[in-house]
């Protein structure tokens, strides 16, 4: 049985993937986690680095007995796939990055986590999704709110987005399913640090690809998971 493990965003939780994981096969043992920090995960005072978050997950695919889980990531989600993958390549079949964010700077993508994490240090989250989302309903906007306020102070405080460091330590399979840049997604530029990555690009969606355009970046999933069961 193939088993796959979804990691959801910095600041979110694994309800990020509740419509999401509907479309994927039945066939799949599929399961979303809360990282490090998050919603129902422990929250410790320290030990926020990328490492921790890596390990932590691998800890939760070790005692549900899935010694051959595929990891998909989104964002922070996807940076946290690569750590585990580079830790313990012979537990992970293959990651699939969704979106992953190379740096958190002057971008439309980091820029955006970048407010958000000051707002959560300062205590301003309400005022700074009306900005970011103007556009979202208020039951999407309420609800982002919600889970950065429950996420643990530490995360922020230690946040360790460089996952570039563990790329060339990473042996399996790898797919990157990103959206249009100037949408607000990441774009491709995750593949110049994997050798021979499968690149999918889902026309017209931006960083919440999995919410906006959820079938065809399942369908994108259901193509690369393939790929990796087939090898």
């Amino acid at each position: 049985m193939t088993q796959v493990f979804l990691l959801h965003a910095l600041g979110a939780d694994r309800r990020a993937f509740q419509r999401f994981e509907r479309l994927l096969p039945d066939t799949w043992q599929v399961e979303s986690l809360d990282l490090l920090g998050h919603g129902e995960a422990p929250k410790p005072a320290t030990g926020y680095a990328l490492a921790d978050h890596a390990t932590y997950v691998l800890e939760q695919v070790a005692q549900r007995d899935a010694p051959d889980p595929v990891l998909v990531g989104h964002s922070y989600g996807a940076a946290t796939s690569v750590a585990a993958a580079a830790l313990q390549p012979e537990r992970v079949r293959g990651i699939v990055l969704l979106d992953p964010v190379v740096r958190i700077s002057d971008d439309v993508v980091g820029g955006n986590t970048a407010r958000m994490v000051r707002a959560r240090r300062e205590g301003t989250l309400q005022e700074t999704v009306a900005a970011i989302y103007p556009d979202a309903s208020e039951a999407l906007r309420a609800w982002t709110v919600q889970t950065w306020e429950a996420m643990a102070l530490g995360v922020v405080d230690e946040l360790d987005g460089d996952w570039t460091r563990y790329a060339d330590r990473v042996t399996c399979p790898t797919a990157i399913i990103h959206g249009d840049e100037e949408l607000g997604g990441a774009g491709d530029l995750a593949a110049d640090w994997f050798d021979d990555p499968e690149v999918v690009r889902i026309a017209g969606s931006g960083h919440y690809l999995h919410a906006t355009h959820a079938r065809e970046t399942a369908a994108a999933v259901v193509a690369a998971v393939a790929g990796f069961t087939a090898t």
